[in-house]
């Protein structure tokens, strides 16, 4: 049974239909308001970037939204026999697996954990793992709708309070047990038991808005979802890694094993998520997606295989590998070679190449996907950034412009606001606000670097993490020398995503400045915003708190028009512009090169990639 077959009975809010407005043109297609979709133009300028992370770029800039009223919420389509798009009744590929196919998948990084608790998003094993472990939605950035997976419907109350989840009968787990509704509400309670744990997936801020106390699991197939504030695109929350349901009754007896292992520094949760890193038998038991795990070596390679007996239908391709060449720059050489039939990018020099040689792209633009973490006090640590003096210096030293060219080669695009312009919620007052933000001017930033000096007795010292992968040593460098000429003295650290820059920032909290993104899309935009910046996210990574963020972030989950979610937006903006949270510098494209006869790849939301339905076309 195909995800097309059963879209969900939920009153779709237009914010799920920015994913299309930052959508570029090789989607095929965008939704620029609630009623309407526009089609694909071409673009192959490469204006709009494409660099770092399920926090990322693209490099043809958004098209502008056609409806600006925005008064009225588009419903989503409910299964009514109609017939499937022309591109989902080729999905039918096979009757069987077919012994021998294989997609060699170059990732953008290689992931550290199969766990969905211990996935950092969709830049870091997003695909690897949905793969496994399947969702209950998925969101079409094309259409603006959340389609069925393992959900068979999803309804909301009127003010978005109360969502009524049905899931499918007769699906289950590697292992054999049933897939029940009360599995949905156990599986996602290990992201909100599991902040401040060492979790790395940021949806435990989103998570914590369910209010688990006063939810209810009536029978078996049906959850009823009550929330502590109104979220006009909860649904978005299901094809997210909370989506992807980890059999309980596996967990629980592996809790029980490690009880006797747990440390005061290391809980049995964590262990678990261990063992789960390097456990195929495990992984696959508590699964029911389309691909089995076969061999996981963390933070170089993945080995999946075709599930015999996935509850949606044979899955045509056998195997699936995925490894990390390098960067961008070597996944889209060796994808040119012929070593690979699908890449991940996110570096817009190499669209740019990517467009030229026509090659076949599934890619998303994400605003906030470039900009720098700025620490201010994470677990109480003593770091200068918590001084709002810091934060207007450090605005003031670097120059977008300069990052751009000498790591971009030009082609990025910058920005300095959560909304990049020709994106749906972009206004001239968001822009406004954005332009009250400190501007680049190294004189005042030296000033506001000795007076902080002169106050504190601070030395001046700045310690930046980036990743190793290209353009991010060329950003550490480019910064870097910014920094230093406002007065800084900056120590850089370089090194893989998973093994330093992912540790360092969620883990340890063991930096100043970090090269990061937020990856605010269609899918994503309320969460990202929410869970890396409200007060009392667990996945607030940089400890930063305004009253005024909380309140502006709480508009916007229930704002139900576009109108509504652009002054929401504009507000969130404005206090950003007062408060420097981090800094913005451009926004990314990142998404996949696909090799000509590889059909029905999808996206699930974001830039993970669900190959279930793929096939080899002859």
């Amino acid at each position: 049974m195909r995800s097309w077959q059963l879209k969900l009975l939920v009153l779709l809010m237009v914010f799920g239909l920015v994913a299309a407005a930052c959508g570029n043109d090789d989607d095929g297609g965008v939704a620029t308001g609630p009623d309407e979709t526009a089609p694909a133009s071409a673009d192959d300028d490469g204006d709009e970037t494409a660099p770092a992370p399920a926090d990322d770029d693209g490099d043809a800039p958004a098209p502008a939204a056609a409806d600006d009223d925005g008064d009225a919420p588009a419903p989503a389509a409910a299964d009514d026999g109609e017939e499937p798009p022309a591109e989902e009744e080729m999905m039918a590929g096979c009757e069987a697996t077919v012994p021998g196919t294989k997609v060699d998948y170059a990732v953008y990084s290689p992931n550290a954990n199969m766990d969905p608790t211990g996935s950092s998003g969709a830049l870091v094993g997003g695909t690897q793992i949905v793969n496994v472990w399947d969702l209950l939605t998925t969101f079409d950035p094309e259409s603006g709708v959340s389609n069925g997976r393992a959900a068979e419907s999803l309804t909301p109350n009127d003010d978005f309070t109360e969502w009524t989840l049905k899931i499918r009968s007769g699906i289950t787990y590697g292992n054999g047990d049933a897939f029940v509704a009360q599995d949905v509400v156990d599986s996602m309670l290990r992201f909100f038991d599991g902040r401040g744990d060492g979790m790395n997936n940021r949806a435990a801020g989103s998570v914590a808005i369910i209010d688990f106390d006063n939810t209810e699991v009536p029978d078996d197939s049906t959850v009823i979802f009550r929330l502590h504030r109104a979220w006009s695109t909860f649904h978005t929350l299901l094809g997210d890694e909370p989506g992807m349901i980890v059999n309980p009754r596996v967990i629980a007896q592996l809790l029980e094993e490690e009880e006797a292992n747990a440390t005061e520094e290391t809980s049995a949760a964590r262990l678990v998520r261990n063992r789960m890193a390097v456990s195929p038998d495990l992984v696959n038991a508590a699964s029911f997606g389309p691909y089995e795990v076969v061999e996981v070596e963390p933070n170089v390679r993945t080995v999946l295989r075709a599930r015999d007996n996935y509850w949606g239908g044979p899955v045509c391709i056998e195997e699936i590998e995925f490894t990390f060449p390098g960067s961008s720059l070597a996944n889209w050489e060796a994808f040119q070679a012929g070593d690979f039939n699908a890449a991940f990018l996110r570096d817009p020099r190499v669209f740019a190449e990517a467009r030229e040689a026509g090659a076949t792209l599934s890619t998303e633009d994400q605003n906030m996907g470039g900009l720098f973490l700025i620490n201010q006090g994470v677990r109480d640590a003593d770091v200068i950034g918590i001084d709002l003096r810091i934060r207007q210096a450090i605005h003031h030293a670097i120059d977008r412009e300069v990052i751009n060219e000498r790591a971009y080669e030009g082609k990025l695009k910058t920005t300095n606001s959560v909304a990049a312009e020709g994106t749906l919620l972009w206004s001239p007052e968001l822009q406004e606000c954005a332009d009250q933000e400190p501007a680049y001017d190294p004189d005042a930033a030296r000033a506001l670097v000795e007076e902080v000096m002169a106050d504190t007795g601070w030395d001046g010292s700045l310690f930046m993490v980036q990743s190793d992968s290209a353009p991010g040593p060329e950003v550490a460098q480019a910064v870097e020398g910014m920094l230093e000429a406002a007065g800084f003295e900056v120590e850089v650290a370089l090194g893989p995503v998973t093994t330093v820059l992912i540790p360092r920032v969620i883990v340890q909290a063991d930096y100043e400045i970090a090269g990061w993104g937020f990856n605010a899309d269609g899918a994503t935009w309320v969460a990202a915003l929410n869970d890396n910046l409200h007060s009392e996210s667990g996945s607030n990574r940089m400890w930063f708190r305004s009253s005024d963020m909380d309140a502006a972030l709480e508009q916007m989950y229930g704002a139900a028009t576009v109108d509504d979610q652009r002054a929401a937006l504009t507000t969130v903006q404005c206090v950003w512009a007062e408060h420097l949270p981090a800094m913005i510098y451009g926004v990314t494209e990142e998404g996949l090169v696909l090799a000509d006869n590889l059909k029905g790849v999808q996206r699930a939301g974001a830039t993970i990639f669900l190959l279930g339905d793929a096939y080899f076309e002859n």
